[in-house]
């Protein structure tokens, strides 16, 4: 358990998916009042609010925002999780598919965020972590539509970090490296032959959402709270490997 998530109103982006539903469970065993949105409604009956949000549309995600906060009464803390990835040799990448790409994560993070900073502002109170990636910092071969949009989402967050720490914000990016979601596990199941991928973790796996959901769970604590503008690599050792 860490310190002062308890009462805690969180709302989590792509929250009925494989990391996003972990966060919801760790929050909510901490304690938080824990909101969520993803494309379709997440199905968790715990979630304090939850609603089908298009975090690429300023007008879905007001929306969904302003019927969280009517019915918990305010947003103090935010993980915007939503995000794609397409895995494709770079010249055959769609414009559509690079565009695509980056909105859900990059213009995602900064829809949700210009929402929620308003009243944490008035209120000199809140806390934000967003999703990078190890893609943010190193070599992503075949990604890069998604290194693209993790690398721009680092940037920002480290930007509105410096921005707003005097005012109350706290901004972390947490960087992940393989996950295994049950996406991971499908393909893990139709693999034939070596995973270099997973090779490249030192720790010789991939994580387990619940790891990350620690993680984050961490960095929206009182525990955290000299924290500013972070990339925390929660990767294996991927990242130096």
């Amino acid at each position: 358990m860490v310190r002062g998530l308890s009462g805690l109103r969180v709302m989590i982006t792509g929250a009925a998916g494989g990391i996003g539903s972990a966060i919801v469970d760790r929050l909510h065993d901490e304690g938080a009042i824990v909101m969520g949105v993803d494309v379709v409604s997440p199905a968790d009956t715990r979630l304090a609010y939850a609603g089908a949000c298009d975090v690429t549309d300023e007008a879905s995600v007001t929306a969904a925002f302003d019927a969280a906060v009517a019915r918990t009464g305010g947003i103090d803390a935010l993980v915007p999780a939503a995000g794609i990835q397409i895995s494709k040799d770079t010249h055959d990448l769609t414009a559509e598919e690079f565009r695509t790409v980056i909105e859900v994560s990059a213009l995602g993070t900064f829809l949700t965020t210009k929402y929620v900073i308003p009243a944490m502002l008035a209120a000199h109170s809140g806390r934000i972590v967003t999703f990078g990636s190890t893609a943010a910092v190193g070599s992503a071969p075949r990604l890069a539509a998604y290194a693209a949009a993790k690398g721009a989402v680092l940037q920002y967050s480290r930007s509105i970090a410096v921005e707003y720490a005097a005012r109350g914000i706290r901004v972390n990016c947490i960087c992940p490296g393989g996950t295994m979601t049950p996406m991971m596990k499908q393909i893990e199941a139709q693999r034939v032959g070596v995973d270099h991928f997973k090779e490249r973790h030192p720790i010789g796996r991939y994580a387990e959402p619940a790891e990350i959901a620690g993680t984050v769970a961490f960095l929206l604590s009182d525990d955290a709270s000299f924290m500013v503008g972070a990339a925390v690599m929660v990767d294996g050792g991927y990242s130096i490997g």
